[in-house]
């Protein structure tokens, strides 16, 4: 499961959330929050926006069909690295704050889990290369983050607000990462994040501010968390 180490020492928990600078990072994850809230003000105020998606909104909410469907669609986002987010803000749009919640976490981690069997067992290699190239030696530092306690690393990385969803399911398919131990961080993981933006989307459909306002404060706090138990993880290690 060993990969050859990196020449020169570096920071795991700095690096295992994504490449690049951290500001850049930052600003990226919170770029679907402002989008997303930007589009939740846009349906509310906006004259003809609401009636706009009616038809869309109402296509998935008819019977197990429209379900079906939003789990397929919500699946091939999350799958292929889209933002996942949108899918838990349409979720809250479609069916409310529970039945969203619960559709959208199937969603997300229905489109992992298939991101992480396909690296395991159709396209390691391609996967490998694909991680190499782009982010250095990333996939040497994860591996040893990862090594010793699988699923409290892939958690505390889930809970970042930070890094790529898709390359840490292909680098835990490369990786050889065990099954059980990354679903179920993924599920606890990514549960904050799809709480969130459903709470937003549904804010957004009932129009209730309050969700709003307690959406964006989660957002903050799941952040927090994660940098806590990475910093956390960082001095155990050290």
């Amino acid at each position: 499961m060993s990969l050859p180490r990196s020449a020169t020492p570096s920071s795991e928990p700095a690096d295992v959330a994504g490449s690049g600078h951290p500001a850049g990072r930052l600003i990226k994850s919170i770029l679907p929050l402002l989008v997303l809230l930007l589009l939740g003000l846009l349906l509310r105020h906006l004259p003809g926006t609401h009636g706009g998606l009616l038809p869309t909104v109402s296509m998935l909410r008819h019977g197990l069909a429209g379900r079906l469907l939003f789990l397929l669609a919500g699946t091939v986002v999350c799958a292929v690295g889209m933002p996942r987010q949108v899918v838990c803000f349409a979720g809250g749009i479609a069916y409310g704050l529970l039945p969203g919640l619960l559709l959208s976490s199937v969603a997300t981690v229905a489109g992992c889990l298939f991101g992480f069997l396909w690296a395991r067992l159709a396209a390691r290699d391609w996967a490998r290369r694909r991680l190499e190239q782009r982010a250095g030696g990333w996939l040497a530092r994860l591996d040893r983050f990862v090594s010793k306690h699988p699923f409290s690393a892939i958690l505390t990385i889930r809970l970042l607000p930070i890094g790529s969803s898709l390359a840490l399911n292909l680098a835990a398919g490369v990786l050889e990462v065990r099954t059980l131990p990354f679903l179920a961080a993924t599920i606890l993981g990514t549960l904050p994040q799809t709480l969130i933006f459903t709470l937003l989307g549904s804010g957004t459909r009932i129009g209730h501010t309050v969700q709003v306002v307690l959406a964006v404060m989660l957002f903050v706090a799941s952040g927090c968390v994660g940098i806590i138990l990475m910093r956390r993880r960082d001095t155990v290690r050290g």
